[in-house]
């Protein structure tokens, strides 16, 4: 499996129960796309598709889905050689997803968010967001939080994320229905973070 040489953003936050807290959301659409880039392959990417970046943003408001900030843009992935691959990234994070820490654990949060929420959260993209030349992939996340329902169900808490890695061809043929997601995720490299733990590779078998 290849290797994420990506610096996924670890976000361990605790957010207190107001109105104040960190708004873990984009805003507009300078805050929804990355732009600031250490790799020049990226920011060339990023300025040469820029058009695609922001129509990849409008899609995901129209539907009433936040965008997490900086969560549309591009990332450089190692792959099994050693080669330096460049995927899409769009990370996502739903309104209608929050869990109770209380209520549920780890996996079960991971497994229901991969169940019912991910593949829906996924299909605003398009097959035809990936064929340009320079882009093998596509890196797709979903944020949640997880609160203290006990003192607020509506603020608060921290934040967990799931994101894979799909090569072009395989998030291709998920888009176009060839195969399932869980098919799709067998060639895909699996990032989580969980119960404010840093994040991990895991394969879906070990969360079902």
């Amino acid at each position: 499996m290849k290797t994420i040489v990506i610096f996924v953003l670890f976000l361990c936050v605790l957010v207190s129960c107001s109105e104040w807290g960190p708004v873990l959301v984009a805003k507009n659409q300078d805050e929804g796309i990355k732009t600031s880039y250490q790799d020049p392959a990226l920011s060339a990417l990023s300025a040469r598709h820029r058009l695609l970046l922001s129509d990849i943003y409008r899609r995901y408001q129209s539907a009433d889905i936040d965008i997490y900030p900086g969560g549309i843009g591009f990332a450089t992935v190692s792959g099994s050689k050693g080669e330096q691959l460049h995927y899409l990234l769009v990370e996502v994070r739903p309104r209608n997803i929050s869990f109770g820490e209380a209520q549920t654990k780890p996996k079960e949060r991971f497994a229901q968010v991969f169940e019912h929420h991910y593949d829906k959260n996924l299909r605003y993209l398009r097959a035809t967001d990936v064929p340009m030349d320079g882009v093998d992939g596509v890196a797709f996340g979903v944020y949640w939080p997880v609160r203290d329902y006990s003192r607020c169900n509506e603020n608060g808490g921290f934040i967990e994320y799931m994101i894979i890695y799909f090569p072009k061809d395989d998030f291709v043929n998920l888009i176009e229905r060839r195969v399932t997601l869980s098919e799709a995720v067998d060639n895909a490299e699996v990032v989580t973070s969980l119960a404010l733990k840093p994040p991990k590779t895991v394969r879906i078998t070990e969360v079902e």
